[in-house]
């Protein structure tokens, strides 16, 4: 495995590529280069690599710092996406992303609390299943939302691989607690 400060270095300069456009993504994301390209260079599994992506940002704040402003350039300016966002400073960006998020954690709070756990879980189960459509076909999270809700629509033994889905989601969790409660 490739040692971390090559894996910086390395990191550091394939984003330098990106971002002086040398490196062609032919629209595809940032994020998702860099996982291949560490992938690549380890010889070793995706997810490995995307590990090894996140230790590498977690211990450079620097480094994160010039990840996010590149992902940003390529995908929000770039790509003329993102609209007024990709315009504010990173302190706005940062004061408007942390109220955002304090905002999901409060809605699922609220939820936990005036819904079931299944509605709960089959919420964040269609959230990631509309996140995942949208990266991978290339449409923004509405649109990805609207097509996998087509589908559930037009194909009720998808509802049921869901419900199937948290029915395990639900046995593994009780398994975990079990210890807990003896």
């Amino acid at each position: 495995m490739m040692k971390h400060d090559n894996s910086t270095n390395f990191i550091r300069n394939e984003l330098d590529n990106i971002k002086d456009h040398k490196v062609e993504l032919h629209g595809g994301c940032v994020a998702c280069h860099m996982i291949f390209r560490l992938k690549e260079k380890l010889e070793s599994s995706e997810q490995n690599a995307a590990d090894l992506l996140s230790e590498v940002l977690t211990s450079d704040l620097i480094l994160n710092r010039k990840f996010i402003d590149v992902v940003e350039k390529i995908h929000m300016s770039d790509r003329h996406l993102g609209g007024s966002f990709a315009l504010r400073e990173r302190e706005s960006k940062d004061s408007y992303l942390e109220a955002y998020f304090s905002n999901v954690l409060d809605e699922l709070t609220s939820d936990l609390i005036a819904s079931s756990h299944q509605i709960i879980l089959r919420k964040l189960l269609l959230s990631y299943l509309a996140l995942y459509l949208a990266q991978t076909i290339g449409v923004d999270y509405h649109a990805a939302t609207e097509e996998l809700y087509y589908l559930l629509r037009k194909d009720d033994s998808k509802n049921s691989k869901i419900s199937q889905l948290i029915a395990k989601f639900e046995s593994k969790i009780k398994t975990y607690a079990e210890p807990e409660s003896r």
